[in-house]
């Protein structure tokens, strides 16, 4: 054997974390709402479910708007000099989508 599956297997490893990582927001949102609306469901009735899980729906779409940055927030050096000299703490986050 010449080792293709475990490369085969760490490339797909590779590729799961990259999409959980972009999507987290949206797989962690679908779980709190699912759990939400089953324990809401089994407390109360069908209608109280709903309800709430429209609510929370409405949250969370709420929610991700204020937390999400603007790609090009900083589209210049100029910009990062503003920021890096403005006395205020900045964090930098980079990633990759590769």
């Amino acid at each position: 054997m010449n080792g293709s599956p475990k490369a085969t297997h760490f490339f797909i490893e590779i590729y799961m974390f990259g999409y959980l990582n972009q999507y987290s927001y949206i797989l962690v949102s679908f779980f709190v709402l699912t759990g939400a609306f089953f324990l809401v469901y089994r407390t109360f009735s069908l209608k109280a479910a709903l309800i709430s899980a429209l609510i929370l729906l409405v949250a969370l779409a709420l929610l991700r708007s204020p937390l999400t940055t603007s790609s090009d927030e900083l589209s210049t050096i100029e910009d990062w000099n503003l920021i890096q000299n403005s006395g205020n703490p900045v964090v930098l986050y980079l990633y990759s989508d590769l």
